[in-house]
């Protein structure tokens, strides 16, 4: 007997109580947001710190 009942997709059962609202949703994928900046950000800060600390290739006459 198989109906639309939506089963969850970690335990195999089938989904109880009501479905997350879409404030949770867009919030959480604002927090991974954010946390994606700040590791993107420093990242970025770690090559820039690595690129101006390598000794200049020019000659000083």
């Amino acid at each position: 007997s198989s109906t639309n009942d939506e089963i969850c997709l970690s335990c195999g059962y089938p989904a109880k109580g009501r479905p997350k609202l879409v404030f949770f949703k867009w919030t959480a994928i604002g927090v991974a947001v954010v946390f994606a900046l700040f590791l993107l950000l420093g990242v970025i800060n770690r090559v820039e710190q690595h690129l101006n600390s390598q000794p200049s290739t020019q000659i000083d006459r």
